[in-house]
């Protein structure tokens, strides 16, 4: 069964969301933000590595359900008075080259999401460091966009179908343009759920969980986009119901793999 998630929580977090100046992110991600607080069947008190904390929405929702959190991230520094505020300890580390920082079995869940499909290389070694950071028992949590989405595909068929790159020109040049660790804020590669539960398996783990979610199907179907996108909000209604009744043509993989 899946936890109730208080709706204060969302609404503390919108609120601060405004004040940052973060609400377009808020409203795109707080159905994600939803499901993996749903997904996490943690005590209160469990300790908790996020990966992937800019710019820490989740962050807040994870430890005002009271939640023990500490961080890894890219760039923790513009977020630094947050992260105090939080009272979150938040490392800096590329995991692609640096070994996860903090010591063997120290936490009881990782959670792991929408990072997976910006890693270059083999996500192999992170998931192994995963691995040892977590206590015996502990659960790695992953949602990544799914590969399969329905809106994907259909949008790759008519690329193909009018002879073009599955890539626009734009996306084209925006990825040869980045550099260096630019590099990780776009998508490398996407993941079907058999590899990416393959993957899990091959990092030590167990399969607890694996579940299609439909968070982005939700977004752009707030009633009052109907009345000044009816079009859009009609085609985005569209999909939602497909993927409603056909599991795997949904957006978003839920892989959560025990020790």
């Amino acid at each position: 069964m899946r936890r109730t998630i208080p709706i204060t929580l969302f609404r503390r977090l919108e609120d601060r969301a405004r004040t940052d100046g973060k609400d377009a992110y808020f409203r795109l991600h707080r159905h994600r933000y939803a499901v993996i607080l749903a997904a996490l069947d943690a005590a209160p008190g469990a300790r908790i590595l996020e990966i992937g904390v800019t710019p820490g929405q989740c962050t807040q929702l994870l430890v005002e359900s009271g939640y023990q959190v500490s961080g890894v991230d890219l760039n923790p520094a513009p977020r630094r008075s947050l992260w105090e505020e939080l009272g979150v300890e938040v490392r800096q580390a590329n995991l692609e080259r640096e070994p996860t920082p903090f010591a063997d079995n120290s936490f009881d869940w990782v959670v792991f999401s929408e990072v997976i499909e910006h890693l270059v290389y083999s996500p192999l070694p992170v998931l192994r460091e995963f691995h040892r950071v977590l206590a015996p028992g502990g659960k790695l949590l992953i949602t990544t966009p799914n590969e399969l989405y329905a809106k994907s595909r259909l949008r790759a068929i008519l690329r193909l179908l009018l002879w073009q790159s599955l890539v626009t020109p734009a996306e084209f040049r925006q990825q040869m343009l980045l550099e260096g660790e630019a590099r990780y804020t776009t998508h490398s590669r996407t993941y079907t759920m058999s590899e990416l539960c393959w993957l899990v398996e091959q990092a030590g783990f167990r399969i607890v969980q694996r579940r299609y979610e439909a968070p982005w199907e939700k977004v752009g179907l707030e009633m009052g986009r109907l009345y000044k996108h009816p079009l859009r909000v009609v085609a985005k209604g569209l999909f939602a119901a497909l993927t409603a009744v056909a599991a795997p043509t949904r957006s978003m993989l839920l892989v959560i793999g025990k020790k």
